[in-house]
């Protein structure tokens, strides 16, 4: 049961740490980037990719420069203002706007992958409509806190989102509860979709191992270790996300006058770009260990020419040896005379 005045603690605390949290995922990101730009696959990457990459990192910076401005807000600005520690500044509401322009385009890359491997267009449907879902929950957040403060200062009626903009700087603490229904919609799309593109993968990833084993015999070699390496990236992908919706939802809902939420729907975005980013990376060691497979698994064709061609040296060895024997040396000249006696030059 929450508190009516939780303290400053249960406030403030939260945002800092949600922002210390998110400011050190963000350079990991930042270094994804860089690997990213600076490996060959990125020249060899369709626009839609490289767009991809770029738009979550435009919404990785703003957001996080945002954030940061709140902390000024807070400590700075306001330093002993306690009630000013019941607002709530506009990156504070419109997180779920940043982390689902990030995520939703970021699942359907993902889900698109899936696609790919399973050769079924009705997991990518599923997939892709969930995702969908989230985004539009999340775009349903601003609607609702247009309606709330509209309720709350006798405006009243349903509020569009330009006019839920106006509310923004209104918004308070007190006036999350009645974002809870939204908020919940959002986080339960957001984790189901992210736990259900994580077997998917695993699926399609032990599929693809019988494909190979069944079809292509002398490829085993080395088999095991790349399907694991797509089990293990598959569940980094998902699960990391999955358990940041549902602590989001646990805490927005049962911690509803504090800032705990704010520590997992912060690093939403930056958990989705860093996903994007690692799985892109991962393509060229998963190429060099294919190129490996096939180098270590050649056909037994050359070896066959190889036993010939040192079965010949011996025999020439052979033949040396046995004209050293009689004393004839091996770079003599062969002939006959008029008698046919043979002689050595």
């Amino acid at each position: 049961m929450a508190v009516s005045d939780p303290g400053i603690n249960l406030i403030l605390g939260p945002v800092i740490l949600g922002i210390i949290i998110n400011t050190f995922i963000f350079g990991i990101v930042f270094m994804q980037a860089i690997t990213y730009y600076t490996s060959p696959r990125y020249k060899q990457d369709r626009l839609i990719i490289k767009g991809l990459v770029g738009w979550s990192l435009l919404l990785d910076i703003f957001h996080s420069s945002a954030v940061i401005w709140v902390i000024w807000e807070y400590c700075i600005n306001h330093f002993g203002d306690t009630a000013f520690l019941g607002t709530t500044p506009w990156p504070y509401p419109t997180t779920p706007i940043f982390s689902s322009s990030a995520s939703v385009p970021i699942q359907i890359f993902l889900a698109w992958r899936v696609k790919r491997l399973s050769k079924s267009w009705h997991i990518f449907g599923v997939l892709t409509a969930l995702s969908v879902a989230s985004g539009i929950m999340a775009w349903r957040t601003l609607t609702s806190i247009g309606d709330t403060c509209g309720a709350s200062f006798q405006v009243g009626g349903s509020c569009t989102i330009s006019g839920s903009l106006t509310y923004l700087f209104q918004f308070s603490i007190k006036d999350f509860a009645a974002l809870i229904p939204v908020v919940d919609a959002w986080c339960c799309c957001c984790s189901y979709t992210s736990a259900e593109i994580e077997p998917d993968l695993q699926v399609c990833a032990l599929a693809l191992r019988y494909d190979i084993r069944r079809v292509n015999t002398w490829r085993r070699v080395g088999t095991d270790n790349i399907i694991t390496r797509l089990t293990v990236q598959s569940i980094e992908t998902a699960s990391l996300s999955t358990f940041n919706s549902i602590m989001d939802l646990i805490c927005f809902t049962a911690l509803q006058n504090t800032n705990f939420h704010f520590v997992f729907a912060l690093m939403a975005g930056r958990m989705y770009t860093n996903t994007l980013l690692a799985t892109l990376n991962s393509r060229e060691k998963l190429s060099e260990d294919m190129d490996g497979i096939n180098t270590l698994t050649s056909p037994p064709l050359s070896r066959g020419v190889a036993v010939h061609v040192s079965v010949e040296q011996r025999q020439e060895r052979g033949t040396e040896l046995e004209s050293y024997s009689k004393g004839i040396s091996p770079m003599s000249s062969k002939g006959r005379d008029l008698e046919g006696n043979t002689y050595y030059v």
